[in-house]
């Protein structure tokens, strides 16, 4: 059985080599590993996610799967157990980038928007500073999430 849950300290070495592993960015984990979250299969981590933080919105950011489980819905878990744990912090709205996953990010209810919409609060952000020329801006509003029938998926 897969379980969702927080990251602990101990798990940054492994959460930074799944994401070399997919070739996401590893920059700037630490600031935010209180706020990752692991998919955990009998004491192996087979995913990782986290958001960054800031006031009431936040950024979904190096959401990954080992390549080897990928396809079997861990990835959508992951995310949707993100968005619970956003909303119980009073989280408004989530951004993320993305270069390729935009169709992953909507069916879980993500819709592109235009860099104008970014919030000002995420401006600090290592992710818009990296990726925000080459790579698509998504936005989901946490409270609409919840009353849409993509949260029942």
């Amino acid at each position: 059985m897969i379980i969702f849950r927080k990251a602990r300290p101990g798990e940054l070495k492994v959460i930074k080599s799944i994401l070399e592993e997919v070739k996401l960015m590893t920059e700037g984990i630490e600031q935010h590993l209180d706020n990752f979250m692991v998919a955990e299969e009998r004491g192996t981590i087979l995913a990782t996610g986290g958001l960054e933080i800031y006031d009431d919105v936040a950024i979904l950011r190096s959401v990954a799967v080992l390549p080897e489980f990928r396809h079997q819905r861990i990835g959508d878990g992951l995310v949707r157990a993100l968005i619970n744990y956003a909303e119980r912090r009073g989280i408004k709205n989530i951004f993320l980038f993305t270069k390729d996953a935009v169709p992953f990010f909507e069916k879980i209810g993500f819709q592109v928007v235009d860099l104008k919409e970014l919030d000002e609060k995420c401006t600090s952000s290592l992710q818009v500073n990296t990726c925000s020329r080459s790579a698509i801006l998504m936005k989901l509003n946490v409270k609409d999430f919840f009353h849409n029938i993509k949260c029942r998926k």
